[in-house]
C-alpha cells in the first residue's frame, strides 16, 4: 500500500484534505478512486490507513480509519555525513541509506573532494536531495523523512552533537582493523545518536582523520575490502541493523 507524508495532525475518523504532489501521485499516478485506501503519516509521525471519500478541485478528502502501530525506524538515530562525490552519487547515498534507516544526512567539502557545489546551487541541491529522501521514505514505509543539510567545513561537522562519533577510514581496513566498529555498535542503546563520516572518492586525508580523532571520533574499518564512497554508508547501516534489529 502506498504511503504519503502529510503536514496534518491526523486523527482517526476526522477527515482531512490532500493536495499538491500527494494528490497528483495518489489520483493521477496511482489512479486511485473514491473508496480506495492508502497510508498517511501524520505530522507527529503516527501512521493511518485512510480511505478516499471524494475528489474535487485538485484535492482529495481522506478519512483515517485505522492507526498502524508498527514502526520501520532503526532503534538508533544515525546521521550519515559524506564528503561531496561526483555525479549523482549523493542522490544514491540518500535514497539507499533512507531505505536502510538513516535519520539525517550532512554533505560537506573535504580535502579530496573532486566535485564542488557552487554556493548559489547549494540550496537547490539540498532541496533535490530532500525530495529523494521523502520518496525513499515513502517507498520503504518509514515513519520519518530524513533531513538533508550542508555544512561548509569539517570544523562545523565536528560541532554536531552525538553520543557516538565514528569516521570510516580505508587505512584502518587495509591495516586489518576490524574490532572498533563491532565495539561501537555493541555499546549503542535504543535511541542512541550516531554521527558517521565517510569520505568522497579517494577517501579522507590523513590530517582530516587526525583532526576528527582529536575531536572524539573513533576511526573504524568497514571489513577487509575497500568500498566505494556510495557503498560505505550502506555497510554501516546494514551492520547496525543486523546487530540491533535481527539479534
Amino acid at each position: 500500500m502506498q504511503r504519503y507524508f502529510t503536514d496534518y495532525p491526523i486523527q482517526k475518523n476526522v477527515s482531512f484534505l490532500v493536495s499538491g504532489n500527494n494528490f497528483h501521485h495518489l489520483i493521477i499516478v496511482m489512479r486511485s478512486k473514491v473508496g480506495d485506501e492508502a497510508e498517511f503519516v501524520a505530522k507527529n509521525h503516527k501512521v493511518f490507513i485512510g480511505k478516499i471519500l471524494a475528489t474535487a478541485d485538485q484535492q482529495a478528502e481522506i478519512l483515517p480509519i485505522t492507526e498502524l502501530k508498527n514502526s520501520a525506524e532503526l532503534p538508533v538515530e544515525v546521521t550519515i555525513a559524506c564528503g561531496i562525490s561526483k555525479g549523482d552519487k549523493s542522490e544514491y547515498i540518500v535514497q539507499k541509506s533512507t531505505e536502510l534507516g538513516a535519520c539525517h544526512f550532512v554533505f560537506l567539502p573535504t580535502a579530496f573532494s573532486v566535485a564542488k557545489w557552487p554556493a548559489k546551487k547549494i540550496n537547490r541541491k539540498i532541496e533535490r536531495l530532500q525530495k529523494v529522501a521523502k520518496s525513499a521514505a515513502e517507498q520503504s514505509h518509514r515513519n520519518y523523512v530524513p533531513t538533508v543539510t550542508y555544512v561548509n567545513s569539517l570544523q562545523e561537522l565536528k560541532q554536531l552533537p552525538a553520543a557516538f562519533k565514528i569516521v570510516a577510514y580505508e587505512e584502518s581496513a587495509k591495516n586489518g582493523e576490524h574490532t572498533q566498529l563491532h565495539h561501537q555498535i555493541e555499546q549503542m542503546q535504543s535511541n542512541s545518536t550516531v554521527l558517521s563520516l565517510f569520505g568522497p572518492e579517494g577517501g579522507l586525508a590523513p590530517n582530516e582523520v587526525t583532526q576528527l580523532q582529536d575531536a572524539g571520533f573513533t576511526s573504524v574499518g568497514l571489513g577487509p575490502r575497500i568500498l566505494r564512497a556510495e557503498t560505505a554508508p550502506l555497510y554501516l547501516l546494514t551492520a547496525i541493523s543486523v546487530y540491533k534489529e535481527m539479534r
